[in-house]
């Protein structure tokens, strides 16, 4: 649905961004949000920019479209379930699958698979399901862009992800999250040797400032959110390291963040690896190994665990190959 908002700085107002301004006074409406829904903005009749800026008597017109879809409509996607029952649904998500939608992925996510399995494919039929039938399959978007999504896997993060199938669960699920209840384990091919075989990383990870998409991390824990790692050398490969993470705290990027902190980036990373062509077919070597969580439904610790995927066995296994030929 488009609107047309036509908004007038009030007296009082100092300069302001006009995207902070149109933020400031129209309800859920975020600058990131406000973004990607823009069609037009004129500032006293004049075409403008949201970064133009703007003081009180200044008149704003705002043409934005929802950028959300009206419905989610569930889509045949393969999963890889690795545990069941009435409360929760544990998968291997596969690298290159965005765990929710959002801007530039709204179809082919891991709601759209989750729905189609519950719908179809589950023999358990539980409390989403029920309600994905209550509209044919074709739910008000916004009311289910996360339902049963507890935490989350970067997109090209391969590995063990668990979702809620009721509001019940969900809210116990997220709970444990929340109190780090949960022991979250990563396996990483890095580029470089960490100089100690285990170790604590500590920092702080904030929104890097050049660029929309990127974090930064920073020893100045005043900076940002508070970011724990801890770390183990499994394996040596010359220049690279296959590395056991387990992280205390669940920020974004967190492992990728703190590999390249460390001065040995994950291997195959876009946004903070070395920029190297060797590996960029085979994809982001990081894959969520095993998770501990407590089921809602005996509120004992379960473990789920998942072998890495075929293009990280490839690299670990070139690796190998490479290192035995240097020793022959």
């Amino acid at each position: 649905m488009t609107k047309v908002f036509e908004l007038t700085v009030s007296d009082g107002t100092g300069k302001l961004r006009l995207d902070a301004f149109c933020s400031s006074v129209l309800a859920d409406m975020t600058r990131s949000r406000l973004k990607t829904g823009m069609q037009a903005v004129q500032l006293n009749g004049r075409q403008a920019k949201l970064s133009s800026t703007v003081q009180a008597g200044d008149r704003i017109t705002l043409i934005w479209k929802n950028p959300l879809p009206d419905v989610l409509i569930p889509e045949p996607i393969p999963l890889r379930i690795v545990y069941e029952d009435n409360d929760v649904i544990v998968v291997n998500k596969r690298a290159g699958m965005v765990t929710h939608p959002a801007a530039g992925n709204w179809t082919g996510t891991l709601v759209q698979a989750i729905a189609y399995y519950r719908l179809h494919t589950s023999p358990i039929h539980d409390e989403y399901a029920r309600l994905l039938e209550a509209e044919q399959g074709r739910v008000n978007f916004a009311e289910l862009l996360r339902v049963g999504i507890v935490h989350r896997l970067d997109k090209d993060t391969s590995g063990i992800l668990i979702t809620a199938r009721s509001a019940e669960a969900e809210a116990f699920l997220k709970n444990e999250f929340k109190l780090r209840h949960t022991e979250k384990y990563y396996l990483a091919i890095l580029n470089g040797v960490p100089e100690k075989p285990a170790g604590i990383i500590e920092t702080s990870v904030f929104r890097d400032g050049h660029s929309r998409i990127r974090f930064a991390a920073s020893a100045d824990l005043s900076k940002g959110k508070y970011a724990r790692s801890r770390y183990k050398v499994l394996r040596v490969y010359g220049r690279y390291a296959l590395v056991l993470f387990k992280i205390d705290t669940g920020r974004t990027h967190q492992i990728r963040l703190h590999a390249r902190f460390i001065g040995c980036p994950v291997v195959g990373d876009p946004l903070y690896g070395k920029k190297e062509t060797e590996w960029k077919e085979y994809g982001l070597m990081l894959h969520a190994y095993r998770l501990c969580v407590a089921l809602p439904s005996t509120r004992e610790k379960a473990v789920f665990t998942a072998s890495p995927p075929r293009k990280f066995q490839t690299v670990l296994r070139l690796l190998q190959a490479r290192q035995s030929q240097g020793n022959s």
